[in-house]
């Protein structure tokens, strides 16, 4: 299945595996992997020691990222849906990638990340980057003969600390506003302006559902701060409902953003993230981190100040999104 078949105006420039393609035509369940995480989002060195919780194949002396590109896929197929990571190598847009693709992107010696904004620079140069969340999404919409409708990540971006005096809003938020996909995640990066960016996916007419939760769930923080979940849905047959109603009853254009929590035992203290928040944008060199950094950076500072329990949690909320994801897809696909 290394093969692809090609779609979309311009065929040098966005290309569809085969397989996803294939699953499209048929009717079998789609499921749309951001690959920003593999690039930015988690380390290339290897932990050097065991995860505490079950990951089968975990080498902890291999690439960190590596294996987390090959293993979210896998997840996908295990609970009925195909995987397609997207991603831009040498300036292709590519929806579903190889093995040997994913490594390129694991293994890139400077790993880059694509936003919205950013993929007519990277394609018209020839670049390789990780899509975001925003750029996943657009890409749901290009594939043919209909659009993925379900992608998975760890949590979205949205409206930055701080956004009074420096506006920093994330491209995510207006990207769903305009993208008719199920984003299943773990709510906003708990390093933001959560109450802010709930209010502008409200105005945004975005759908936020959580999944079995009263409080909206924070990323890696364990969601019992005070911040209450818009919606709360128990089952997934009713959310998959609520994205036909959305989408083909009401024929509305907006995503749907479903959170789901990370486990209890490996969620952090909303307070402590806040104080590691807090004193990292306090350090000398925090001013000249600025837009597309500033995420990496953060959650970099939560990784080493938590002794690595921030990257733990972010693995295993990985895990369960792609895992929860195929589900959603798989109950969409039954009429």
């Amino acid at each position: 299945m290394d093969e692809f078949a090609l779609a979309g105006d311009n065929v040098s420039d966005l290309e569809i595996h085969e397989e996803v393609d294939d699953a499209l035509r048929d009717g079998t369940p789609v499921v749309a992997l951001e690959s920003a995480v593999i690039t930015t989002g988690v380390p290339t060195d290897p932990l050097h020691q065991p995860l505490p919780f079950d990951w089968p194949q975990w080498d902890p002396d291999e690439s960190t990222n590596r294996q987390l590109a090959h293993w979210l896929p896998r997840i996908i197929r295990e609970a009925g849906a195909v995987p397609a990571t997207v991603g831009v190598i040498d300036g292709v847009l590519r929806i579903g990638l190889t093995s040997e693709q994913l490594d390129r992107l694991a293994l890139e010696p400077r790993g880059e990340k694509a936003s919205i904004g950013d993929l007519s620079q990277m394609m018209s140069t020839g670049k390789t980057a990780g899509t975001t969340v925003s750029s996943t999404l657009f890409a749901c919409g290009k594939t043919k003969p209909s659009p993925i409708r379900i992608m998975a990540t760890g949590g979205i971006g949205g409206v930055h600390r701080g956004w009074q005096v420096t506006p920093d809003i994330s491209a995510d938020l207006a990207q769903l506003a305009r993208s008719p996909v199920c984003v299943v995640c773990s709510g906003v990066k708990s390093i933001l302006d959560v109450p802010a960016t709930l209010e502008a996916l409200e105005a945004l007419g975005v759908p936020v559902i959580a999944y079995q939760a009263d409080r909206f769930p924070l990323f890696y923080c364990d969601g019992q701060d005070d911040i209450p979940a818009p919606r709360r849905m128990d089952q997934v047959d009713q959310i998959a409902e609520l994205c036909r109603t959305q989408w083909t009853t009401l024929g509305l254009g907006t995503g749907v953003l479903l959170a789901n929590p990370v486990s209890a035992e490996l969620a952090l203290d909303p307070d402590e993230v806040r104080r590691i928040v807090t004193a990292s944008e306090k350090s000398p060199d925090y001013p000249a981190v600025t837009g597309r950094d500033r995420t990496p950076y953060l959650l970099k500072m939560m990784a080493q100040e938590t002794a690595g329990r921030a990257l733990y949690a972010n693995l295993a909320l990985l895990s369960d999104n792609a895992r929860m994801a195929a589900q959603v897809a798989v109950s969409l696909a039954i009429e």
